[in-house]
């Protein structure tokens, strides 16, 4: 064999090799990113359904796992159990629920006479936000629920209009005047009360100045949130293809009726 035909051999090896080790790091990378914000997280939960008003106990309380991507940012650490034990429920929760911070504080008949500032998780903050019948979702909003803040606004650059979810799983403290564990007023409300980050605040002051915000319900079981959600334009709805996808997925959610699960 001569030197030619080695060095060929050679070389080849070393680029088998090479692709070999591309492919694996790929393959890692990929898996990493699949599994990313699935690790198990210990969170308080409650061990049987609690109405609002009730105070904590010990035996009222258990340590879940749950996957971080889907634990809540006010979510009460196991570390932190026997600081709420003796705490009263704002609101009511159902057996398995994970424990919030916004969850206790001054309780029913307190938060009625002591006021929201009770109900705001240390390092967040209380914002008011203007809604009529459509953006609160026709009045049928309550303390405690979860939504989702939509935005519609206009760039100043191109004059192009376009909707953004600005902030998901954003925890409502009060509707109009109403705390949770008073007499419920549906429909009597013109501002919601949501508990967010001081960075959050600023982002919904800004998007308020510039366009219309849209709250969002979600069902009180769902509290997975998204990265990458795109921006939708008047150039997206007029495209059939986008029209289709977004059908496809309305396609794949799975709805239980008695029991079964249903495509």
């Amino acid at each position: 064999m001569n030197r030619k035909a080695m060095i060929a051999i050679a070389s080849a090896l070393i680029a088998g090799i090479v692709a070999v080790l591309l492919v694996r790091q790929y393959l890692n990378v990929q898996q990493r990113n699949l599994y990313k914000g699935m690790e198990m997280v210990s969170v308080v939960a409650v061990t049987r359904d609690l109405s609002a008003g009730t105070r904590l106990s010990a035996q009222m309380l258990a340590k879940r796992n749950m996957p971080q991507k889907y634990v809540h940012g006010n979510s009460v650490a196991p570390k932190d159990a026997n600081l709420v034990v003796g705490q009263v429920l704002n609101f009511p929760l159902k057996r398995g629920d994970p424990l919030l911070w916004s969850d206790i504080g001054a309780g029913a008949e307190g938060a009625q006479g002591t006021g929201l500032a009770t109900t705001v998780t240390k390092g967040e903050r209380a914002l008011s936000l203007p809604v009529d019948t459509v953006s609160g979702v026709s009045g049928l909003l309550k303390p405690n629920d979860h939504v989702d803040i939509l935005s519609t606004v206009r760039s100043q650059e191109s004059g192009e209009e376009a909707t953004i979810t600005l902030l998901q799983n954003i925890t409502i403290l009060a509707t109009g005047g109403q705390l949770a564990g008073g007499p419920a007023e549906r429909g009597r409300y013109n501002t919601l009360t949501v508990l967010v980050t001081l960075e959050e605040a600023e982002l919904i002051i800004f998007a308020q100045k510039r366009g219309e915000l849209m709250a969002v319900l979600r069902n009180p079981e769902d509290i997975e949130t998204f990265k990458e959600i795109p921006k939708v334009t008047f150039k997206d709805i007029m495209k059939s293809d986008y029209r289709k996808q977004i059908q496809v997925k309305r396609d794949r959610i799975e709805v239980i009726k008695k029991g079964r699960v249903t495509d």
